[in-house]
């Protein structure tokens, strides 16, 4: 029978539950009764979690039937009991009863009963955690949870080669995962920075590999490069790597190691550039991105890969090895005799046919050590062997991925990559780029897939890089509380709601900072969104995916706070605003630093073009040039800019009638974390029938503002049609292509007064 949910402050919600009548009083003094062998270790978790005294204790499971009849406590007296329950419906389903007369843990296998603890140590005070059970005890309210997951695969990922983090921060992340039900680590352990592995057969993978000589600092696009002059690496010993395992079976966590071959293979060719295409020098690399290293499909590759994984297979018992396979740069291998050979030898067709080639042979040695395949979703261009789990990370993979019959994981970079922001907020930490607040990793739907698919989605799974995460705080703060909300969409699955989320958050967030943990409150942090313009007003609302948030606002740049003018409805802007924002929580506490310089102008919405030779041509993502939305105070996401590739840009903006203009203002350049391109030259012409243009200012590069801002001047001029030309014709060195080139350009209002 299912039981109705009651409100609990546990995270994941338990699917089902029951109040009861009564109380038990916990006290370190209770009797702790464990009825199976092999739940052992799951009492010495509860021993350790709640401070219980074992000297006044009871362990034992010869003849064990339940509370009473056993030698060493009082027939009938409360007692804490694990056990096997082989009703329930499966090995992670658990049962936690709650009575005055005992406490049951109750798993379909043991790591249900772990998750029963789990459960019960969210009821508990938040002060257990760090200082134990009281002598006086603590009352719990008698309840019964019926639980399962939602999902096999509850999985979260860290990327421990861009930036390294000791044993003791990895034994850390597990402790978060345990809290929340999760049951696989995904480990990424090398890449073009760094291989963190140790092998005893090939020792120049960590003493050439684990090190690169500097790292490049701020966003490895930026047009200038700085770097940390120093050598920078580290790797886990074989010890470790078994510590770790040992570490995460005990909480019910599989590791899943990750080798990322063929592609992102940077550091194992400056340890072995014997595996490579073609001689070279090849280098641990210093910058983030997508490079041309990659391993040439020849036997010397693949014996070397056969001795390795057998190494791998050793240290890590799970079932699982993932080997990467994405983001291949194909290019040696189109310039290689040995590979143009292969593939027509093999009727492999194209080099995504090597592709296929490359990751059917290492799936086959696995197969062969006892371990299945995964592969992220680019594993697909060839054609791979159907058993092989694909990690769905890009938009239309998962479709993809279940039509062919692999089973699959689904990983959307859209909604469960924390390397991502979490908010629009000035003061958010630097990431790489995109936007992933809480709630649309709370509305992440790995289910709606399911119908008709003629493949298992196994789960869902987070993902943490770390090119701009070099500190345990750093992924901390990136990880929480979204890592609560991904955990609670795979175990609860679509019973879940995001208003009940956030009553339970609170509670979860005290507790974890409690711990130690750094947490994020990007969720209490305002957003500006344009919703309308009538009548050459901007209209703009503030939200806030917390509740019971208030917001408080300025228009005049000035910094906000609880004095400042409360927001209660949409807000018209005529002329032009630096909006600033703050939320403020019920205890007070002041939020972020939402900006949007907006301005209601002469060009408000009017029509953006592409200059041809033919004629004005349209294009829906120039409309971003005239929304009302100056983007250069706030941190860059390419979805607020139009970006302008290749030589440069050529535009025209129809205001529709012959009008007085005073100036022209735009900016090449965001408000944080990243330093764009610049245009060598900017020319400004005017035309009132958009045949005939009068040039109105040119600039060089010398005359762009250091912030990137233009400010053309235009007193005495009139026109309807305004065109500006962009030229890109500077260049700045590539780290991933290895040679200069032009960078995007990127603008984000043309503000007409």
């Amino acid at each position: 029978m299912l039981l109705p949910v009651i409100p609990q402050p546990v995270i994941p919600q338990p699917r089902h539950s029951r109040a009861g009548s009564g109380q038990f009083l916990l006290l370190p003094a209770t009797p702790l009764i464990v009825g199976e062998p092999v739940l052992d270790g799951v009492g010495e978790r509860v021993r350790s979690a709640l401070g219980l005294r074992s000297a006044e204790g009871y362990e034992g499971h010869e003849g064990y039937e339940g509370y009473e009849g056993h030698e060493g406590h009082e027939t009938g007296s409360p007692a804490l009991t694990l056990e096997l329950d082989a009703s329930l419906p499966g090995p992670e389903h658990y049962e936690l009863e709650i009575r005055p007369d005992g406490l049951r843990l109750a798993g379909g296998a043991e790591a249900g009963v772990m998750f029963a603890l789990q459960t019960l140590l969210q009821l508990v005070p938040v002060e257990v955690d760090i200082r134990g059970l009281p002598a006086t005890g603590v009352t719990l309210p008698s309840v019964t949870f019926r639980d399962g997951p939602a999902c096999e695969w509850r999985g979260m990922h860290l990327d421990c080669s861009r930036h390294f983090f000791p044993v003791a921060f990895i034994k850390r992340y597990l402790d978060l995962l345990a809290l929340h039900k999760m049951n696989r680590f995904h480990w990424h352990l090398t890449d073009d920075q760094g291989w963190r592995l140790e092998s005893s057969r090939f020792p120049a993978l960590t003493g050439r590999g684990a090190w690169r000589s500097r790292t490049v600092e701020g966003h490895t696009s930026n047009r200038e490069k700085r770097y940390r002059e120093q050598a920078y690496g580290g790797f886990y010993s074989q010890q470790d790597i078994r510590d770790i395992v040992s570490y995460a079976r005990e909480r019910q966590i599989e590791v899943v190691p990750e080798i990322d071959i063929p592609g992102h293979a940077a550091a194992l060719l400056a340890a072995h550039p014997e595996l490579a295409c073609a001689p070279g020098n090849y280098e641990v690399e210093a910058h983030f991105g997508i490079f041309p290293d990659v391993l040439c499909p020849k036997e010397e590759t693949f014996t070397f890969l056969g001795e390795l994984f057998s190494e791998v297979a050793g240290l890590f018992p799970g079932d699982c090895v993932h080997i990467g396979g994405d983001e291949v740069v194909k290019a040696a291998w189109r310039h290689c005799p040995h590979c143009q050979q292969l593939i027509a030898d093999k009727q492999l067709g194209d080099e995504d046919g090597l592709h296929g080639y490359f990751v059917a042979r290492v799936a086959h040695m696995l197969k062969g050590l006892g371990k299945k395949v995964i592969g992220w979703d680019e594993v697909m261009d060839g054609d791979v062997p159907r058993d092989t789990t694909v990690m769905c990370w890009n938009a239309s993979a998962g479709v993809r991925a279940l039509e062919a019959g692999y089973p699959t994981v689904l990983t959307p970079v859209d909604r469960v990559y924390f390397d991502f922001y979490q908010s629009t907020s000035l003061d958010e930490p630097a990431a790489i780029h995109g936007l992933t607040p809480l709630r649309k990793v709370y509305e992440f739907d790995p289910f709606g897939l399911a119908a008709g698919a003629s493949a298992p989605i196994l789960g869902g799974q987070g993902n943490v890089w770390t090119e701009y995460l070099a500190t345990p705080a750093a992924v901390e703060y990136a990880l929480l509380p979204r890592l609560s909300a991904l955990a609670e969409v795979l175990w609860t699955g679509e019973s879940r709601n995001w208003g009940d989320f956030c009553r339970r958050l609170p509670t979860l967030v005290d507790r974890l900072r409690l711990r130690g943990y750094t947490v994020a409150d990007s969720a209490c942090k305002p957003a500006a969104v344009v919703s309308s313009v009538r009548d050459g007003v901007l209209r703009v609302g503030l939200c806030c995916d917390f509740p019971d948030v208030a917001i408080h606002y300025t228009t005049d740049g000035s910094p906000p706070g609880p004095d400042s003018v409360g927001y209660n409805g949409e807000l018209a802007v005529s002329g032009e605003w630096v909006l600033r924002a703050v939320g403020i929580d019920a205890n007070g506490t002041v939020h972020g630093d939402e900006r949007l310089h907006l301005a209601a102008h002469r060009a408000l919405h009017r029509q953006v073009y592409h200059w041809r030779e033919d004629g004005l041509q349209r294009a829906p993502e120039l409309a971003l040039l005239t929304n009302g939305c100056r983007n250069n105070e706030r941190i860059f996401q390419y979805h607020e800019w139009v970006e302008f590739a290749g030589t440069g840009a050529d535009i025209v903006v129809d205001l529709e009638q012959v009008t007085s203009l005073q100036r022209l203002r735009c900016n090449v350049e965001a408000g944080a974390h990243r330093q764009l391109a610049r245009p060598a030259g900017v020319r400004l012409l005017g035309s009132s029938d958009g045949q005939r243009w009068q040039p109105l200012a040119a600039l060089d590069e010398a005359d762009i503002a250091a912030d990137g801002a233009l400010d053309i001047p235009l007193a005495g001029h009139s026109a309807r049609y305004l065109r500006l030309q962009l030229d890109n014709s500077l260049q700045y060195y590539s780290p991933e292509t290895r040679q200069l080139q032009r960078f995007p350009l990127y603008l984000d209002e043309l503000v007409v007064d």
